[in-house]
């Protein structure tokens, strides 16, 4: 990992920190370099202001999901399904803590829209019951509505999991979201 990579980082686990103590709309630059341990013009050479950071942040968080996504066949099985479920999960769990800033009560509801988004282009929800006709439109709002609920679940388990395991999880959002398509 080269410099700028360590310094990058560093600077992230610094407005993280400060993120879970206030909103972000009150963290200086001055402050996150301090906690970082960088003069204030480090912080310039990599991020615009502390939107951008947090941009940045969230755009590596969608942007790995979307692989996650990518990698899972377009008409896939049950074992596809799991396994795509599973991924996504353990980079939930890597991420934790900042996927519960996000999605909190401070969070950026600007990231809960892209991540809905991001969970509605997932192949598992391609599958549907034939009996029921419904227009793109209708289809679409099902799809937001069932990926609203997934999110929330997936975020209430991260704050707090309340002994349930992420198999345990995994089993509950294959049972309520998708098995039933």
């Amino acid at each position: 990992m080269d410099k700028a990579t360590r310094t990058k980082q560093k600077l992230e686990r610094a407005f993280w920190d400060l993120y879970a103590q206030k909103p972000v709309e009150r963290i200086s630059v001055r402050e996150i370099t301090e906690a970082a341990g960088f003069a204030r013009g480090t912080f310039y050479l990599h991020y615009l202001d502390i939107y951008d950071l947090l941009d940045q942040a969230e755009r590596a968080l969608l942007d790995e999901m979307g692989r996650c996504i990518d990698r899972c066949p377009s008409d896939p099985g049950k074992a596809d399904l799991i396994g795509l479920m599973t991924r996504l999960l353990a980079l939930y769990e890597r991420n934790r803590a900042q996927i519960v800033l996000l999605l909190g009560d401070r969070g950026d509801a600007s990231f809960r829209r892209k991540l809905k988004d991001q969970m509605k282009r997932m192949p598992i929800w391609k599958a549907h019951d034939p009996a029921l006709e419904l227009s793109d439109g209708e289809r679409d709002l099902m799809l937001g509505q069932t990926a609203a609920g997934v999110i929330s679940l997936i975020s209430d388990w991260l704050e707090d999991p309340r002994g349930v395991s992420a198999a345990e999880l995994l089993h509950l959002i294959y049972e309520s979201a998708i098995k039933r398509g």
